[in-house]
């Protein structure tokens, strides 16, 4: 009787696998697919109505102010980069930060294949 539990069990596991390593394949097809075909484009007509005394507001060179300190980079003050902080340079990890990282794999993959 327990053998046929354990041979329900393995059986039933046999199963899963195969059920799960096509819906892997299928999963891989449709990323291998044209990314393209993904794109979905939503919008409308908008008319567009331009005023001259708003675009002399607008492009007025005193309303710019430069971008993380950049003089070159200039920007108004409805531009949504203002609203970004300033992200530092990647100066990669030292040696102590790889070799930690390098453990924490280590137990990860210990955990993983367990």
């Amino acid at each position: 009787q327990e053998a046929r539990k354990q041979e329900k069990m393995i059986r039933g596991m046999m199963v899963d696998y195969r059920k799960r390593s096509e819906r892997r394949q299928l999963y891989y097809q449709k990323i291998k697919a044209d990314p393209a075909q993904f794109l979905r484009v939503h919008g409308g007509r908008f008319p567009v109505h331009i005023e001259e005394e708003a675009r002399e507001i607008e492009s007025a060179v005193s309303d710019l102010f430069p971008w993380q300190g950049d003089k070159t980079n200039l920007i108004d003050r409805f531009d949504v980069r203002a609203n970004l902080d300033i992200i530092p340079e990647y100066t990669g990890l030292s040696s102590g930060a790889v070799e930690e990282n390098a453990v924490v794999e280590q137990k990860c993959a210990y955990e993983r294949w367990r």
